[in-house]
């Protein structure tokens, strides 16, 4: 880094803590691809930061979240209240979280509709910095600008403890700078889950790329927003659609019953969106999982052969790695994981699948089990593309 533009970051980082500045409402748009999967409005004011985070899938809901804030810009405690649009206002809400952050602990108290959730509550402790998980993706913006306020990115690195209700590990997430206007956000929950946040001179997020991480997504600051119009008319879609918006990534089941074998393969199918698929959201030449959320479950009554390749009755999760020119289709002897959870020592098989392109592109992922010839087909299509290998029941 160049003397300049570090000089210029130590500025940026070690000014005065938003705290200082107006008191001003922003808005924050995420979407995927073209998709708009949240909304978030939220306002800073002396000593508290208040705001609403909307997420769209797999219903609609509002997370109103107050924080209390120190005189550095610390979150004393953090207060959430989750509730559906729509929902009488006298009523308990879905849930309501109030965790209070002391200098080593944190105390949470969770109810669900208006009932104590004695499982979710309790105490965790931890060092150093704190910041508060609402739990859900996207995340909400205001709290990340509200930890790099406090943070004052003099240094390479700031890391807080994420404090969520219920049993587990306490994660971290990590605030590094990258120069005069990006920060990543790295959390220790998910290795290589990074998220690079664009930010303005006086430290306000301007935009965040997540497509490092499983979700994909890209957030925007923008200056006005129709918010509560907004929350309206995605209920309204989601009442027209029987009352939920649904998964972003459905879950979905190939069957097929080929030379006596019965066949099934469970999967997500995520929607292209508008997006450069291959070589793009899914690299080229790195593991992906073939779909979304769960990890791909493939399951044959009967020994099966690809090519030269024996693979006998049993379950496996299917894993793939794209080219530009083909792709290796991995068995994988681990099952029950999630998509993310990929491990190469549990590998059974790999074998190779044939590309070709397909028009008109393919919105939604789909994998198909069909007869073919003696055997059958095993293919995998999404945008432009089509992987496909042939096997035999043997």
């Amino acid at each position: 880094m160049s003397m300049k533009l570090a000089s210029a970051a130590v500025f940026l980082f070690a000014a005065a803590p938003l705290a200082a500045q107006a008191p001003a409402t922003a808005y924050i748009v995420t979407r995927l691809g073209v998709d708009t999967v949240a909304i978030e409005r939220y306002t800073r004011s002396g000593d508290k930061l208040e705001g609403d985070l909307v997420l769209r899938h797999p219903r609609v809901r509002t997370i109103h979240y107050i924080a209390d804030l120190g005189p550095q810009g610390q979150i004393k405690s953090f207060a959430t209240t989750v509730r559906r649009p729509g929902a009488d206002p006298t009523a308990p809400p879905v849930q309501r979280t109030v965790s209070r952050f002391g200098d080593t602990l944190a105390v949470i108290e969770v109810q669900r509709n208006g009932q104590a959730d004695t499982a979710s509550s309790g105490r965790k402790g931890y060092h150093g910095g704190v910041a508060p998980m609402i739990g859900v993706e996207p995340t909400s913006y205001g709290i990340y600008e509200q930890l790099l306020s406090a943070a004052k990115l003099g240094r390479d690195s700031v890391a807080y403890a994420l404090i969520a209700p219920g049993a587990g590990p306490t994660p971290a997430i990590i605030l590094r700078r990258r120069g005069a206007d990006s920060v990543a956000f790295t959390s220790t929950f998910f290795p290589g889950w990074t998220e690079v946040a664009r930010v303005d001179s006086r430290g306000r997020i301007l935009g965040v790329d997540a497509g490092a991480t499983t979700v994909k997504t890209v957030a925007q600051r923008v200056n006005t927003m129709d918010f509560d119009n907004i929350v309206k008319s995605w209920a309204a879609i989601e009442t027209a659609r029987g009352g939920t918006m649904g998964q972003m990534s459905p879950p979905d089941t190939a069957r097929a019953t080929i030379g006596g074998a019965n066949l099934t393969v469970a999967y997500s199918r995520p929607l292209k969106r508008g997006r450069v698929i291959f070589g793009n959201i899914v690299p080229w030449n790195q593991v992906w999982r073939t779909g979304a959320n769960a990890a791909t479950m493939f399951t044959t009554d009967r020994d099966l052969v690809f090519g030269s390749t024996l693979v006998p009755a049993g379950k496996y999760t299917l894993w793939t790695v794209p080219t530009p020119t083909g792709a290796k289709l991995i068995f994988n002897s681990e099952t029950g994981q999630w998509g993310t959870d990929y491990h190469a020592d549990r590998d059974f098989a790999r074998v190779d699948l044939a590309a070709k392109q397909v028009s008109p592109p393919v919105e939604q992922f789909v994998i198909g089990v069909t007869p073919q010839a003696s055997g059958g087909l095993l293919s995998f299509t999404w945008d432009d593309r089509q992987y496909s290998v042939p096997f035999m029941v043997k």
